[in-house]
């Protein structure tokens, strides 16, 4: 039996092979000892983690948003228990399940706005990764200074302007004039810079915030409409993803099998 996990800022995800997904709040799930539990319960095989953070070869090497305690979950439950863990970047998972129905497009990107501002490229059928796999960690790109930090350390990130945590416990709608402001000036500047820089063929939105603020769409198409190179660009398809859980659903694919592709 395998275990899927998604673990995000705010909600913790988890399934048994193709069963119902079940959602806890993050905060209250300590990563490895859930998963012992799980492995004293049921007779679990493989784990699969789709995991909000920076990830390589089984380690975590960074969780901005994410309280975590044992950072090589990979070697820990191979030498405890011989069970392998396969754990994930979220929007590189959520990227393989996309792509999984966008086959035909040359550069595939994905932007997830919930706790913080996650993001994937899918070029030529390859999840870009880099030498690190911290590629395409747009939402800890430099944009305006805040009198707070992120949890990566900076106070000038995007995702301090464009991601569910600067609205606190207010909507969009509900925000104030300048946070308002902010959020599209910074979701505006992304957006072209990825115009410019990617030339992609499909945008995929997802999150928290995309799915209570479906104006983003629009807003997006309109700044598309408005972008440089308009004339000589091939059409630009935008969309809201069609799943809550395309992060697990990106893991199911990889445990069946196809591979990974990184560029």
């Amino acid at each position: 039996m395998n275990l899927f996990i998604d673990f995000g800022g705010t909600h913790f995800r988890y399934c048994f092979d193709d069963g119902d997904t079940i959602t806890l709040k993050s905060e209250d799930v300590e990563l490895v000892k859930f998963i012992e539990i799980q492995i004293s319960l049921k007779n679990i095989n493989k784990v699969f983690i789709s995991f909000a953070g920076q990830v390589k070869d089984g380690k975590i090497l960074s969780a901005p948003n994410i309280k975590i305690e044992t950072l090589d979950i990979n070697k820990y439950f191979e030498e405890k228990y011989n069970i392998e863990v396969l754990i994930e970047n979220d929007l590189n998972c959520a990227a393989i399940y996309e792509y999984s129905k966008y086959k035909n497009a040359q550069v595939l990107a994905v932007f997830y706005i919930g706790t913080g501002f996650g993001s994937a490229f899918v070029i030529d059928g390859k999840v870009l990764k880099g030498k690190d796999n911290i590629a395409a960690e747009v939402g800890h790109i430099p944009f305006k200074k805040k009198p707070y930090r992120c949890n990566c350390g900076r106070d000038d990130c995007l995702e301090l302007s464009v991601s569910g945590k600067v609205f606190g416990e207010n909507s969009f709608e509900n925000s104030d004039e300048d946070t308002k402001k902010d959020f599209l000036d910074g979701l505006k500047h992304i957006f072209h810079t990825t115009l410019n820089l990617f030339d992609p063929d499909v945008i995929i939105l997802g999150g928290g915030v995309v799915k209570h603020n479906p104006f983003i769409l629009d807003f997006l198409k309109n700044e598309y409409n408005n972008s440089s190179f308009k004339t000589i660009r091939s059409d630009l398809k935008i969309f809201i993803s069609d799943v809550e859980d395309a992060n697990i659903k990106g893991l199911q694919i990889l445990s069946k099998g196809e591979k990974c592709q990184v560029l």
